[in-house]
């Protein structure tokens, strides 16, 4: 059923409002219908997949860096951020984060169409879907949703030349019905 959207705050109820016997007041059912669309919009979980240290030694491309996430239930990608914290002294960093749905199906196809990177010239810098940043390409997505049991696992394609430090990716998600 399309409409107007219920504006979506955290409301909490009072018992003055939910009395036994008492009739349900608009204002009762106003709440109940904000909480949840609050629920429904911004509650999410995030996995962070971290290259802490001095990430410049090892040899990309490099698939599994930081362990896996499994998703326990229909899942949404909402946004995906990626950051670099101290730059090498030239090149690219790009990482990817490809999914499996189905045990021993393999890692080989990526949540990305354009997978995030961020150049040595950028400095400090982090890049988001939709966002600009000089030195960046940010990501998208060429895949939002995901059934239960999927898993992600980082994939670094490139690092920067030198000694580039403290680099990372955050995947944001919430349950979703596929």
């Amino acid at each position: 059923m399309a409409g107007t959207l219920v504006t979506a705050l955290r409301k909490l109820l009072y018992v003055e409002g939910l009395m036994f016997r008492g009739a349900v007041s608009e204002e009762a059912v106003q709440r109940i219908a904000s909480s949840c669309n609050f629920i429904n919009l911004y509650q999410h979980g995030a996995k962070q997949f971290f290259l802490n240290g001095r990430y410049g030694a090892m040899v990309a491309p490099y698939q599994g860096a930081d362990g896996q996430e499994f998703f326990e239930y229909d899942a949404e990608i909402i946004n995906v951020h990626m950051y670099n914290m101290y730059p090498g002294s030239g090149g690219t960093t790009e990482l990817d984060i490809l999914y499996e749905e189905t045990p021993g199906d393999g890692f080989t196809n990526s949540i990305f169409s354009t997978t995030p990177k961020i150049d040595a010239s950028a400095g400090d810098a982090r890049i988001s879907i939709g966002a600009t940043f000089p030195g960046c390409v940010a990501p998208v997505l060429a895949q939002t949703k995901f059934p239960a049991q999927t898993a992600l696992r980082l994939k670094i394609v490139t690092k920067q030349t030198g000694a580039p430090r403290n680099c990372g990716i955050v995947i944001h998600y919430r349950p979703t019905t596929i």
